[in-house]
């Protein structure tokens, strides 16, 4: 009987851990930021997101690598929250104004000094 028990406990617990499980999308977008302080900042601002499981910004190739949980965000969720951070993706509308996280014109992808933004 004792046996019994502890099978039926540990197949409830199975079938409740498998339920909790998160079943995510991948979703990688080009975004118009260029140092490392627009890097921290929306590496800041990303992480407060309900349902990113896991995000990688890539400075060099300027790629967010985003998993997330689509039961909880969406893509458009997701670029629209780059946007009110401040930066268009390659998904942006570039005629929607936005207000821009850096105040520094970045025509070039030479941008190397260090400044608060």
């Amino acid at each position: 009987m004792k046996r019994f028990l502890l099978t039926l406990l540990f197949g409830i617990l199975g079938i409740y851990h498998f339920s909790q499980q998160v079943a995510t999308e991948n979703f990688k977008v080009k975004v118009g930021f260029h140092c490392p302080n627009g890097k921290k900042l929306l590496e800041t601002k990303l992480s407060e997101l309900a349902g990113i499981v896991s995000f990688n910004v890539d400075l060099e190739t300027k790629v967010i690598d985003f998993n997330f949980d689509s039961a909880q965000i969406s893509r458009e969720q997701i670029i629209a929250k780059i946007e009110e951070i401040g930066y268009y993706t390659e998904f942006s509308d570039k005629n929607k104004p936005i207000n821009k996280a850096c105040s520094h014109d970045h025509d070039d992808d030479d941008h190397h000094h260090d400044h608060e933004h």
